[in-house]
């Protein structure tokens, strides 16, 4: 009985345990919100390109490589392509179509980026995830598409 009112009054040591629980938690939190800054910022590029790509393409009037060139590489040349653009990006996650009929109001560009890979750094979510499809649509203008009043 003695020995365990001694143990209850003895605090050497306790100061170390209690600063490695903060600091593993701390180190945890600092990991999780670095990381999914990472992820956010990735997606949020990812939307923003396709924004941009698709309303070049419509006062443009591209074709679907230079749509593709462009948003992966930054640059609307007719050369086809097939290296890792930014942020790993490839030409074949991209996909472009024109909705509507040519020469009237309705006509629309689409552009869609699908199948980009993500990696996760996080303890117990680690791996390799792919990020939601995005998708944008623009309006093509009457003197892009040949109509003249």
């Amino acid at each position: 009985m003695h020995w365990l009112l001694r143990l209850g009054r003895d605090q050497r040591g306790n100061s170390l345990v209690e600063s490695s629980l903060v600091f593993l938690v701390l180190m945890m939190t600092l990991i999780f919100v670095i990381d999914m800054g990472r992820m956010l910022m990735i997606q949020q590029f990812i939307n923003e390109r396709v924004r941009q790509t698709a309303r070049k393409a419509s006062v443009n009037n591209w074709s679907a490589t230079q749509v593709k060139n462009y948003l992966v590489y930054g640059s609307a040349d007719t050369t086809v392509q097939t290296a890792p653009g930014r942020l790993g990006l490839l030409p074949s996650q991209v996909t472009y179509a024109t909705l509507g009929t040519s020469g009237t109001s309705n006509y629309r560009v689409q552009v869609k980026v699908s199948g980009v890979p993500a990696v996760l750094f996080i303890p117990k979510l680690a791996g390799h995830y792919t990020l939601p499809s995005v998708v944008a649509t623009g309006a093509l203008s009457f003197f892009s598409s040949g109509f003249r009043p």
